[in-house]
């Protein structure tokens, strides 16, 4: 037990930086119904309320008072099985537990004169949730990740006379959330097993940083678009509580070892670097359809390093390497006019991961994915519904790497994910 208390804050430090990974690996670009329908492809025609967040340029566009509302409805299913060869491992499975997520969002514009419009929205464009149902092998890395962010985006937007070329900009305000569980395990000397002796909570206060984002739209032609924005990077700095529960044995001399090791409630700090954004779309109108095709870029690589500082107890701080690398994501999008008051929508996305193979866990089993899309629009006057589906497919991932497992928590496996997304938005104009 001599060495328990340090390794318990190293375990909970390492909890942070995974949960830190999750946060920041999830983002959801999915904060609009047509959009989402369209498989995000949305930056060149962004001809709705939801372009504060895809091109801010495009609120240009919107000539009437207009408000826009809805969220979209994500469940994720996951399956881990453990390396054969792994002596800890082998044999296991685990699943998450069912949670739906319901990631909000609310736009409004307000056009003024010819050439101006005036936008705010508010949207969650990070966060989700791993949390693994019990018996889970897994849960002296993780037992369950929240991960939660809330923004509000004021947003102002220019066109010409014409309407040929749009320029917009946004000043986000993004608020963060984390909650973190896991246990920590120790041998016990009379059953020869590794037993459950602790519980680590981690809890962070609502923190917050400002950005900023800015667009532009150009229609060379009446059937061509081209549009382009970009959203800054982010630092959120974190502070919270880090608390430690003793989970009792039952044999009195193993817990009472326990006890005086406990580390001691503390507070925590740590930082987040959220990635900047970089979008360009290409739309074209073809009769009663329009195709849009965009490239999204995503600093990930800023995760170099992350820092985890115990207050209480600054022996314990970590500095852990993440290693993660930029990334692109393709999609193809179309909507069709296909009677006087519905439009019918497809799309398709690929989109790469960022993380390192060593990186994959319980918290963040990420790994490139794919995506099919459709759905509806139904207007009538100034009344406007949008439905999208996303059936979202994770290609497998694992950390054995011929024939070696190079997990750097040491929880050698494979994961399979899938989520379904249901996205709904209700709109207005007056």
């Amino acid at each position: 037990m001599r060495r328990f208390r340090l390794l318990l804050l190293i375990s909970a430090a390492s909890l942070v930086v995974s949960g830190v990974a999750y946060g920041s690996g999830f983002s959801i670009f999915e904060q609009g119904a047509k959009a989402t329908a369209m498989g995000g492809a949305f930056a060149a025609t962004a001809d709705d309320p939801t372009a504060i967040f895809y091109n801010v340029a495009g609120i240009a566009q919107l000539r009437r008072a207009e408000v826009n509302v809805g969220g979209t409805a994500i469940n994720f299913s996951n399956e881990f099985r453990g390396d054969a060869n792994d002596p800890f491992t082998s044999g296991s499975v685990g699943e998450y537990r069912h949670h739906t997520f319901i990631p909000p969002n609310a736009y409004a514009v307000v056009p003024f004169g010819k050439n101006i419009t005036f936008g705010i929205g508010t949207f969650a464009a990070y966060g989700l949730r791993t949390n693994w149902d019990d018996p889970w092998i897994g849960r002296f890395i993780s037992r369950d990740a929240n991960v939660k962010t809330i923004s509000v985006e004021p947003a102002l937007a220019w066109q010409t006379d014409d309407g040929r070329l749009a320029l917009g900009i946004g000043a986000e305000y993004r608020r963060s959330h984390i909650i973190l569980d896991r246990n920590s395990g120790a041998f016990n000397p009379v059953t020869q097993r590794i037993a459950d002796v602790a519980s680590a909570h981690l809890n962070s206060d609502w923190d917050n940083d400002w950005g900023w984002n800015v667009g532009i739209l150009f229609k060379p032609t009446d059937s061509w678009r081209l549009g382009a924005s970009y959203r800054a990077e982010m630092t959120i700095d974190y502070k919270g509580d880090a608390n430690f529960t003793q989970i009792p044995t039952g044999i009195p001399f193993v817990d009472a070892g326990v006890k005086a090791q406990l580390p001691p409630n503390q507070k925590i700090n740590t930082s987040i670097n959220f990635p900047a954004t970089a979008v360009g779309g290409i739309a074209h109108t073809m009769g009663k359809w329009d195709v849009e095709a965009d490239v999204t870029h995503t600093t990930w690589s800023r995760f170099k390093t992350l820092n985890i500082n115990f207050e209480t107890t600054p022996a314990a701080n970590l500095v852990r390497p993440q290693n993660w690398k930029d990334t692109f994501s393709y999609r193809l999008g179309t909507n069709g006019k296909v009677a006087e008051h519905w439009d019918l929508r497809m799309g398709v996305i690929y989109d790469e991961n960022p993380q390192p193979t060593e990186g994959v866990g319980p918290l963040l089993p990420d790994s490139d994915r794919e995506a099919l899309c459709f759905g509806l629009g139904w207007h009538n006057g100034p009344f406007s519904v949008d439905l999208a589906e996303m059936v979202l497919h994770f290609k497998r991932r694992s950390t054995v790497v011929d024939g070696v497992g190079i997990s750097s928590d040491n929880f050698n496996g494979t994961y399979k994910t899938d989520a379904n997304l249901i996205g709904f938005n209700l709109g207005w104009k007056f």
